[in-house]
């Protein structure tokens, strides 16, 4: 006999003292396990009917008296009343039939609370009300603009429920918790050590004993520029006309060394830090603050202890001799670059004289060859509350070019006095590219590679000596680089192409500077290369052969891999800057360039506000397939054989925004550029097009990757060593083909006539 269920009235005063599951409530009323379904529909039954309700915690409690029926009535009602349409699912049919070509899964609207747990959302296109689907947070904020996904409701079969299309933490939280969180998660240091601190205090600004033993440049007329805004002035300039129509070059750099001793607790911690990490909103400097920004830094009018490199150049800039040295200087000018072409455009004497050596410099560097690369670099704007509100391209001026050709004359002479007086220095050296990424280029761009001015299998040639110098390469590159011109799309893969520069013990040369002598001396605030420079420069006598606080082989590896780490971070917090000025329109339409394709998505950018997202393939519109071809570099719908390639114009809609991450997700609603057309050849049929464009969407599917011996026609430097076995094969196959139809061979037989008398002589004689 079955065992009693109890009474809706029993039920009900459990419930009214606290909320249960559905197994706590059984519990309570005493009933055995083999009751449960039956208590379960019982429950339901209640729900259904209005008595009980149930939460998200799944938790009955009692209800508001109102049946299901009345309040999807209600909400139809209320629907109908705001003029919108109905939002229930329709069948199967009905759906493929309404689905649209340029409609996205996306949707957007605005957040109402309903009551204290049910919410819902308004779309902004259509009007329609959609529920929220319960969760342990609330969705956002009341009057929230959100995106949302639709996902079929599991208990009504014709509704829909809503999802947020995001992280409520992302979204809402707050200009200063993203910085705090950007600087915990990148593990960025916060202070130094009270022990740093103590050490640092007692550091006094630099006096007549500082001075002692320094050569004195305090009456020479010595500039300092730098960009607006900058609070460590680490370097400064002097040129002197001579009397025989030479130059004397000063480049006078903070003596860093000084003041941080080696070994001790600050140099450790700055070889720890090993740069200064600029942000769009603050630097983490190497050094503290007092010594960054104060008694190093070169200001003007204050005597500053200074490690100058003093060069003498004749009338066209040759360097023919240099000078390392200890000094004290007293910057006359500490401007801008923008105050130094202005001062270059009114006649100042010492701005002309400037630019006049330096301008000889560049020439002599162009003598020997040049790789100019043209890429934009990003800053950030911010309201008066500190946050982000425009991503701008940096300014570059001509007087940029002034200082950087006195920089690198004198980490050039750097380099080569750490070699004359058989130093342990570090040096700056750059690898020639590598040939597998030279061809990897070749093939996604050949244009590049048209008029070439070396031929592509000079490149594997064996080179003498321990050198990264490639003259070969070199002139391959510089042809590159004229080819891409302004695009910046061309030029950013032509870097990828390249070796990544590092630090080393020994000086194998720099590839794109085309030096073999190359070091860092300029920077000693912002970078403990300099630092260590500037120590092994100022070694004398016993100290040359001392054994070093630190392995300079383990220096070197260690500053490079944080430089690596470095440029990430700045790369991502410009990202995190544009995502939160993006964080507020989620839904707006943007045109856009593709930028890149990988195998998960296609990356593009859009200009205004200037921001870089990723479209993952599902999220382009439409109910095709996508494919990403590594070898032509595009992405391939299978369904309607469009074709995504780098620089063609897009319309993008933003669908998620991550500005902890720096993260932006977009939807591509359309392709601005358009297909390339195929031409139809005269008295071409309608088979030969069809196996034509079969064979074209194979290839774009990776089918057919390789490409025909006379696509390597285009080019007359590219040598046939080059040519994969597998087109070299087929195309053997099909001349030994035609030469077999020319003799009456057969079509389909792959021997020729030779191979078949043979075969019949054996058969007769078998015979």
């Amino acid at each position: 006999m079955a065992q009693y269920l109890p009474s809706e009235e029993q039920i009900i005063a459990i419930l009214r003292d606290e909320p249960m599951v559905g197994s706590q409530l059984r519990g309570a009323l005493g009933l055995p396990k083999k009751q449960k379904m039956a208590f379960k529909q019982m429950l339901a039954d209640m729900v259904e009917r209005g008595l009980l309700k149930r939460t998200s915690h799944k938790e009955y409690q009692l209800g508001d008296g109102e049946t299901q029926e009345e309040k999807r009535e209600k909400r139809f009602k209320k629907i109908a009343e705001q003029g919108g349409e109905d939002n229930r699912r329709p069948a199967a049919r009905s759906r493929r039939q309404k689905d649209k070509e340029n409609e996205t899964r996306i949707k957007r609207g605005i957040l109402h609370q309903v009551d204290e747990e049910e919410w819902e959302v308004h779309e902004l296109e259509t009007g329609k009300v959609y529920e929220m689907a319960h969760r342990r947070q609330a969705p956002g904020k009341e009057g929230e603009t959100i995106s949302f996904t639709l996902y079929p409701h599991p208990k009504l079969k014709h509704s829909y429920l809503a999802k947020v299309d995001r992280t409520a933490e992302a979204m809402n939280i707050s200009w200063d918790e993203v910085k705090q969180k950007f600087m915990d998660e990148n593990n960025l240091p916060k202070d130094f050590s009270p022990a740093i601190k103590k050490f640092v205090e007692g550091i006094k600004e630099p006096g007549p004993k500082d001075f002692k033993g320094r050569i004195d440049y305090r009456k020479l007329d010595v500039l300092c520029i730098d960009p607006e805004g900058a609070m460590d002035h680490d370097d400064a300039i002097s040129v002197e006309r001579l009397p025989n129509g030479g130059y004397k070059l000063g480049v006078h750099i903070a003596d860093v060394s000084y003041y941080v001793p080696e070994g001790s607790d600050l140099d450790e911690e700055a070889l720890e830090r090993s740069y200064t990490q600029y942000l769009p909103w603050t630097a983490v400097p190497m050094l503290p603050e007092k010594l960054s920004s104060g008694v190093c830094s070169l200001h003007q009018g204050v005597d500053r202890c200074a490690f100058t490199c003093m060069m003498e150049l004749d009338k066209n800039a040759n360097v023919l001799s240099w000078d390392f040295h200890r000094s004290v200087v007293n910057i006359s000018k500490g401007i801008t670059y923008q105050e130094a072409v202005k001062m270059m455009e009114a006649g100042d004497e010492s701005i002309k004289a400037l630019a006049e050596v330096t301008a000889l410099l560049k020439k002599n560097r162009t003598k020997e060859g040049l790789l100019e690369f043209k890429s934009t670099e990003y800053g950030c704007k911010f309201n008066e509350a500190g946050e982000p509100v425009q991503i701008v391209p940096r300014q570059s001026d001509e007087s940029n070019s002034w200082v950087e050709e006195c920089m690198l004359i004198a980490n050039n002479c750097c380099a080569k006095e750490l070699k004359k007086r058989k130093l342990q220095g570090i040096y700056r050296i750059h690898e020639s590219p590598d040939t597998k990424d030279i061809m990897e280029l070749y093939y996604m761009y050949p244009d590049l590679f048209k008029d070439a001015p070396v031929m592509l299998r000079d490149l594997g040639k064996p080179r003498s000596g321990d050198t990264n110098l490639n003259p070969v390469a070199f002139k391959l590159y510089q042809h590159l680089i004229k080819r891409a011109g302004d695009d910046e799309t061309l030029m950013n893969r032509i870097l990828r192409s390249m070796q990544k520069a590092h630090y080393d013990s020994n000086s194998f040369g720099h590839f794109a500077l085309n030096w073999q002598d190359y070091s860092h001396f300029t920077s000693p605030i912002r970078r403990y290369a300099d630092l260590w420079c500037h120590r092994e420069l100022a070694r004398k006598g016993a100290e040359i052969n001392a054994e070093r606080a630190e392995s300079v082989i383990e220096v070197c590896d260690l500053i490079s891999a944080n430089e690596i780490k470095n440029m990430k971070v700045e790369r991502i917090s410009i990202k995190v800057c544009s995502c939160w000025i993006l964080k507020n329109r989620i839904g707006d339409d943007f045109e856009a360039n593709v930028t890149g394709i990988e195998e998960w998505g296609i990356y593009v950018s859009i200009p205004d506000p200037i921001a870089e997202g990723l479209v993952r393939f599902r999220d382009i519109v439409g109910e095709d397939f996508y494919v990403f071809n590594p070898d032509q570099g595009l992405a391939f719908g299978k369904r309607s054989g469009r074709t995504f390639r780098r620089g063609d114009k897009v319309l993008v809609r933003l669908l998620r925004v991550d500005p902890l991450r720096g993260q932006a997700d977009f939807s591509i609603l359309e392709k601005l550029s358009s297909e390339p057309k195929k031409r139809r050849r005269q008295g071409e049929s309608r088979d030969v097009r069809e196996r034509a464009d079969r064979a074209a969407a194979a290839e774009a599917l990776g089918y057919v990757s390789q490409p025909d011996d006379d696509d390597f026609g285009e080019h007359d430097d590219f040598d046939a060593s080059y040519i994969p076995p597998r087109a070299r094969n087929r195309a053997a196959r099909r001349k030994s083909l035609q030469q077999n139809r020319q003799h009456g061979g057969k079509k389909s037989s792959g021997f020729d006539n030779n191979h078949e008398k043979d075969r019949r002589k054996k058969i007769q004689r078998h015979r």
